[in-house]
């Protein structure tokens, strides 16, 4: 909605080589090629490379050929190019921006511009890929051909896959405290050496408990491709304390687990979760189901929500991320809680995080500044006393968003 959809079609095109899938937080080089549409692009005017803000790709620089990121930039007519890497130059969700501006000249039809990204041909290693998975990280092409600084999104950008690279860390997880007799799991995983869990592993594994644990088999297969292997339908009889060794085939020992607590009767359970997460359809990465499943499969929570900030999340979105919490949601095994971020300038209250037990209700937003379906309006809330007027009758509960850390907006390991 924030960009101009004038006529994207004659705004020309790009390609980047190379493409496919890449391992998240290695060095790479990419040249990505604009060729210039109907219009050209006037003097003065520009366009934008530009990557999502939860992302640590980069940065690029322009002045050292040999060091990382270095990055060059050509038009293929000789025009004089103004470059600029920027943040929170652009419109959210697309924060970070490579700015390349036709300072003398133009191009016309059929022209181009080369933008070399960890440009190796005097000794740069490269520029280094952001250091988590994504399974569509686009380079997003902005042009303002008419040099009004409208920019008008290319309808179709280049994309490449970012995966997990091999198994650097094993981990091995159970939870802090049960009851006797109740059943839980073993979750063992094999991260990267940037902590994504890696489906590269591929081995089978040998089990061990420091004390007596029904249901433990003597050895699982994590299969090569599976991001973890989870052992279901163990328990503890007694009273105790049980940590848990995973070795290899040859009895090596690859990672010990947390100690789990079986307790008779404990006042209180532990449960571990995320409760402020977000994706793609706002300003995280990834899909709302990705960071679901990732919560469950990958990162063994008890407990998720997804947290969008209030102003980007459309009507559509809210009703879908309600259907996703409905579906996912497993009662002794996995709750996942309908929100929102309600995210109001600092003045008027500043972000809360609010948390529905069930799904269906109304979303309150501080404002709809970046939806342009504005026919539910009449429901924003604009400061923190009107939203806790509207929220006193709902079954729900609300906190303060406490610090903005890049683990906040993206799927952490």
């Amino acid at each position: 909605m924030p960009y101009s959809d004038y006529r994207p079609d004659l705004m020309g095109s790009a390609t980047l080589e190379p493409s496919g899938r890449f391992d998240a937080g290695s060095w790479q080089s990419f040249t990505l090629v604009y060729t210039a549409g109907s219009f050209g692009i006037d003097d003065t005017g520009s366009l934008k490379i530009a990557f999502r803000f939860a992302t640590d790709f980069g940065p690029v620089q322009f002045d050292d050929p040999g060091a990382p990121g270095y990055t060059s930039v050509e038009a293929s007519n000789g025009a004089t190019l103004d470059c600029r890497w920027e943040f929170k130059r652009n419109i959210r969700p697309w924060s970070r921006s490579l700015y390349i501006g036709i300072a003398k000249h133009f191009l016309a039809e059929g022209d181009s511009i080369t933008i070399c990204f960890g440009d190796q041909r005097e000794g740069s290693p490269g520029v280094r890929l952001q250091t988590y998975c994504e399974k569509e990280f686009e380079f997003k092409v902005f042009v303002d051909p008419i040099a009004t600084y409208d920019y008008v999104p290319l309808p179709n950008s280049p994309r490449i896959e970012i995966g997990s690279g091999s198994p650097e860390e094993w981990l091995a997880l159970v939870p802090t405290l049960v009851r006797t007799g109740d059943p839980f799991r073993l979750s063992i995983k094999a991260n990267d050496a940037w902590g994504n869990p890696s489906d590269q592993a591929g081995r089978t594994l040998k089990l061990e408990a420091s004390g007596p644990v029904e249901g433990l088999p003597e050895q699982v297969t994590l299969e090569k491709g599976a991001f973890a292997c989870i052992v279901d339908g163990l328990s503890i009889a007694e009273p105790s304390d049980v940590s848990f060794r995973v070795c290899d085939d040859a009895g090596n020992e690859l990672a010990v687990t947390n100690p789990i607590r079986a307790a008779v009767s404990p006042e209180l359970l532990h449960f571990w979760g995320d409760l402020h997460g977000q994706s793609n359809e706002t300003l995280g990465t990834n899909t709302a189901e990705d960071y679901f499943l990732f919560g469950r499969d990958r990162a063994f929570l008890d407990v998720c929500s997804h947290q969008g900030n209030d102003f980007q999340m459309t009507k559509e979105f809210w009703k879908d991320l309600n259907a996703l919490t409905k579906r996912l949601d497993e009662p002794g095994r996995y709750v996942c809680f309908p929100g929102y971020e309600w995210s109001a300038n600092t003045a008027i209250g500043g972000d809360r995080n609010v948390f529905y037990r069930e799904e269906g209700r109304p979303i309150y937003r501080s404002s709809h500044a970046q939806i342009e379906d504005r026919s539910d309006a009449y429901l924003d809330a604009h400061d923190a006393h009107e939203l806790f007027e509207k929220l006193k009758d709902e079954d729900c509960v609300m906190y303060c968003h406490c610090g903005r850390a890049l683990c906040g907006y993206h799927l952490c390991p």
